[in-house]
């Protein structure tokens, strides 16, 4: 059987008011509340001798580009309330694992200057690269708890 499509990116958050404030801004709404004001347990999964699942109190909620629940593009955000959640060390740009998560914008200038607006900070850029047959206009920003983040504008120059 065939994979069909991307069901949603999780991502653990610190504070999970603010994150859901920030993804807001972005464009994102509530799709689903779990457990947001009333933390519940999440049963531990094992998975490999390297990584976790559950085991723990957690808020969260899924947030949404789109309102068809079978194909927008979906983000869950997890706050772990017990045990709390650790701040992540410094990542390298050579250490495995997800790196950044891409985001496609129709006009990264204007997204851009609406995202600043409305207090995101956008460090530099749109920075630029020749690549999949075309342009490709691109900004890096980090999320509150550092997970990069970056809008995409592709042409055909």
């Amino acid at each position: 059987m065939p994979l069909l499509n991307l069901v949603h990116i999780n991502l653990h958050v610190s504070d999970l008011d603010r994150s859901i404030d920030f993804y807001e801004r972005l464009g994102f709404t509530v799709m689903h509340d779990l457990g947001r004001n009333a933390p519940r347990p999440m049963a531990p999964v094992e998975v490999s001798p390297l990584s976790q699942h559950g085991g723990g109190m957690v808020s969260g909620a899924v947030m949404s580009l789109g309102d068809d629940p079978r194909c927008a593009t979906k983000i869950e955000l997890i706050q772990f309330v017990d045990p709390a959640p650790t701040a992540r060390p410094f990542k390298p740009n050579h250490e495995v694992g997800v790196h950044r998560i891409a985001i496609r914008v129709k006009d990264i200038d204007a997204t851009i200057a609406d995202l600043r607006a409305k207090g995101i900070v956008i460090p530099s850029g749109p920075h630029e690269v020749h690549t999949m047959g075309g342009l490709q206009r691109y900004v890096l920003f980090p999320d509150p708890d550092e997970s990069m983040l970056e809008l995409i504008e592709l042409s055909k120059a």
